[in-house]
């Protein structure tokens, strides 16, 4: 006896290459603003008064919330960031290819989890070297990883008010 699964799918092969892709590029380009840019405290003005390229670390998250620094913070970041990726792997994995939008989103949130926990486990923080400003406004600097996290956030957010918005179509006109 054969059992057919409903809505079977690929498994998302191309999607976790993208991540490997993802955090292929995040760790090449902090490796490049550690060697170049953390010797000489240098700052490359880009565009200068908007954007730098500027070598920081950060031992805490985002906007430096728990930059604490101690030893058990960043073991306990960087177990957050595990289950994080196994948890989005997971989903990623078990999303059907009829569901591109959502797997991009997955792809780019799992590529910028990874490349900050390369980093937590090899530096013991995360190399950020970003720099945005605007007049006297200055965004805190950042890397790829988070740039990936972002773009994921964004995607998923919107995914998220399509299916919401498909779901009450379907409700007012059934």
């Amino acid at each position: 006896m054969t059992l057919a699964v409903t809505g079977a799918s690929a498994p998302p092969y191309r999607a976790f290459v993208a991540v490997g892709g993802l955090a292929a590029l995040d760790q090449l380009s902090k490796a490049w603003a550690y060697w170049a840019l953390r010797p000489t405290d240098a700052v490359v003005r880009v565009i200068p008064g908007f954007f730098h390229l500027r070598y920081a670390e950060n031992p805490g998250i985002a906007f430096s919330l728990f930059d604490s620094g101690t030893p058990a913070m960043r073991l306990t970041l960087l177990g957050i960031a595990v289950c994080a990726a196994v948890g989005v792997s997971m989903y990623l994995w078990r999303t059907p290819d009829n569901r591109p939008v959502l797997r991009t989103t997955l792809t780019f949130l799992l590529g910028g989890i990874l490349g900050n926990a390369i980093d937590r486990t090899v530096h013991g923080a995360v190399i950020d070297f970003l720099d945005v400003h605007w007049g006297t406004w200055h965004f805190p600097t950042f890397n790829i990883a988070d740039s990936c996290i972002t773009v994921g956030a964004v995607l998923l957010a919107l995914d998220t008010l399509h299916d919401l918005r498909r779901s009450s179509d379907q409700v007012h006109n059934p």
